[in-house]
């Protein structure tokens, strides 16, 4: 394990605070060390008061934020008197306990610290660092794990059996460091959850980790022979869409699917026996529940038997409990494909590095003899905590389209850009398809992405669906946008190549493009298709005839489609706007020869609607999200004018 100290950094982050949040960072940099949200860490200083008078403070890591990116502004500081007292106590529920932290907060509107903010006041040493280090837990859930941890990291490493995170922890650590023992000591191990250094500097503290740490791997490295790489085997993206629509109706939403990883498929039947014996560390449980779903050939089965030992396991707990859906947070494949699910992108994100590190561990242990982690009450007790209960009570109700997939074509610019940002903004994960360069560029951020794709090449959308289908695990949403429009000629003046590029964009790609998608679709959730059509369907203009049939072309098909999908739970809508000028169909030129025909000045043209209003492509996104978001659920064929008010439409 590599130590990233940097003295010139460190001099840079200043003293206290400053360097606190730098050697925090450090440690939140390194996935084998913490994942998302992982580990804590603290600070012991002093303010002054209103008074003049010097207070003990502890600054702890807050909850929620990430040490890997976080400054000083993810650090809540508390009474330090305050903490030691209510170590005192013989007996606090984790709530109270919660309580009595928040009223030790120096700022009353501080976020929350972290649950383990009493053991950081507990260790006497300015500088205290919590990890969870795969290795190190790795060793402490394989065959004969105490043993072996006090092998590699000898006497000056206290290994302790574990107890559950809150008060119960906050007490055992308060009899620790009175005991003798811990004067000699440079580090401790919570069996089954990990890792915690100290020192009067913050490197001092942050060394001693990447020593402890560092000695963990390199006794693995040392013992038990390298994993081979595992490329992900090849899965038919069909079969992923069913799967992840099969795991959304156990969630009763719908969910985001990830690849997660390969396993060798003579390790599945192993490996599928380790991971009944507890998850790598306590909170991995919250994430991924305590077992992954194995499934055969057909997934159906082995998902109802999930299922059944999911809430066989809840129902062996307290009466009370009200069990979290019975779907799985992961999944090993039967050609050894490892795949996550998580209602968002970036819970999925975490399912998925969770499993990853999970799998990385069973395998090891399985080559040290065996794993054993937390038992079934343990697990449970963790995974159905009032406080971890609480914090899920808090997030809030997800947004409206939060687990769904959104392609969108056409999504470079105008009318298709604008949707993508407003399904995003409803919480999809939205693909943006377009033949522009431009696609890839302004959706590359989290929740989107852009892809250039030549849309009139089935070969090319074939591959595209299949890379969506694949990294987000299916498609429910299909705003079928892409559109081009040449200069105005008369019939006869028309030129077959523009009257040929018309049919082949504005109708035969919109065909190409859905007829390939069906099959993911009909595997979605609340599976929507929009059509992006025009006024001209109803009210063709003079010399637009290459674009008017194309888009009256793309109606019918539109119509066809809602009869044909309407058995299947699809619905297929078209969206016809008109004098939507924020859009690349509309050059200077086009808006001048528009205005000229109708004998008005382009002002009085880009207003010449019924309600004198002007149309955006941000009008036009609403009315997509409002047929897709549950809105018009039981609406299909319907042809839905944004164009406000044309009185030849009307």
């Amino acid at each position: 394990m590599r130590n990233l100290w940097d003295d010139t950094r460190a001099d840079e982050a200043g003293t206290g605070l400053g360097l606190r949040a730098y050697s925090s960072r450090l440690i939140g940099s390194d996935p084998r060390l913490v994942l998302h949200g992982g580990g804590n860490t603290s600070w012991k200083g002093s303010v002054t008061d209103r008074f003049g008078v010097a207070q003990p403070v502890i600054w702890v890591k807050a909850s929620g934020f990430d040490l890997g990116t976080m400054g000083a502004e993810g650090f809540t500081a508390l009474s330090l008197p305050a903490l030691l007292a209510l170590a005192e106590l013989e007996s606090l529920s984790d709530a109270d306990m919660v309580t009595e932290v928040k009223r030790a907060r120096l700022d009353p509107q501080a976020a929350a610290a972290s649950i383990e903010a009493i053991v950081h006041a507990l260790v006497p040493f300015a500088f205290v660092d919590h990890s969870h280090a795969d290795a190190v837990l790795t060793l402490s859930n394989s065959a004969g794990g105490t043993d072996r941890l006090r092998e590699v990291f000898g006497p000056r490493v206290m290994v302790l059996p574990y107890v559950k995170p809150g008060f119960d922890l906050a007490r055992q650590m308060r009899d620790v460091v009175r005991s003798a023992a811990f004067a000699g000591a440079e580090a401790i191990v919570l069996e089954h959850h990990g890792v915690f250094t100290w020192g009067q500097t913050a490197r001092e503290s942050y060394d001693r980790m990447i020593e402890i740490c560092g000695r963990a791997e390199a006794w693995l490295a040392a013992n038990v022979p390298a994993l081979p790489e595992i490329a992900a085997p090849a899965t038919d993206p069909v079969a992923i869409a069913a799967l992840r629509g099969a795991v959304s109706r156990l969630a009763g939403r719908a969910m985001i699917s990830l690849p997660a990883g390969a396993l060798p498929v003579d390790e599945i039947a192993p490996v599928a026996a380790l991971s009944r014996h507890g998850t790598l560390t306590p909170e991995h449980v919250i994430h991924n529940k305590p077992f992954p779903a194995i499934l055969g050939q057909d997934p159906a089965p082995a998902l109802a038997d999930f299922a059944a030992e999911y809430g066989a396991y809840v129902a062996r707990g307290d009466a009370g409990l009200t069990p979290l859906p019975p779907h799985p947070h992961w999944a090993i494949l039967a050609n050894g494909a490892v795949r996550s699910f998580g209602p968002t992108l970036a819970r999925a994100r975490v399912s998925a590095d969770v499993a990853a590190a999970n799998l990385q561990a069973l395998r090891l242990a399985g080559r040290l003899g065996g794993w054993q982690g937390l038992d079934e009450a343990q697990l449970r007790d963790l995974e159905y905590w009032e406080l971890e209960q609480a914090k899920l009570r808090a997030a809030g109700p997800l947004p409206v389209l939060a687990g769904r997939v959104a392609l969108v074509s056409g999504a470079a610019t105008g009318i298709g850009r604008a949707t993508a940002e407003a399904l995003r903004d409803k919480g999809a994960v939205v693909i943006g398809l377009d033949i522009n360069p431009e696609v890839a560029r302004h959706m590359d951020r989290p929740g989107y992405r852009g892809m250039v794709v030549e849309l009139t090449e089935p070969e090319a959308v074939d591959h595209a669906l299949a890379e969506v289908v694949r990294d987000f695990g299916g498609i429910d949403i299909l705003v079928s946008n892409v559109g081009v429009f040449r200069a105005n000629a008369r019939i006869e003046a028309l030129k077959d190549d523009v009257w040929d590029l018309s049919l082949a964009v504005n109708l035969t790609s919109h065909r190409q493009l859905l007829a390939r998608a069906v099959p993911f679709l009909r595997h979605g959730v609340a599976p929507s298709v929009v059509f992006i059509g025009s006024r001209n369907v109803m009210a063709p203009g003079a010399g637009a005839a290459a674009y008017s049939v194309s888009k009256a072309g793309l109606t019918q098909l539109m119509r066809v489609a809602a009869l044909e999908l309407a058995p299947e739970g699809i619905t297929v809508n078209a969206v016809h706007p008109d004098a939507v000028f924020d859009t690349a169909l509309w050059t200077q030129e086009a808006l001048e020869s528009s205005a000229r025909r109708y004998g008005l000045t382009v002002e009085e043209y880009k207003s010449r609607n019924l309600m004198r209003q002007p149309v955006t492509s941000a009008d036009v996104a609403r009315a997509v999200v409002a047929l897709v978001d549950g809105t018009f659920a039981r609406t299909t064929g319907a042809q839905i004018p944004v164009d406000g008010g044309n009185d030849r439409v009307i």
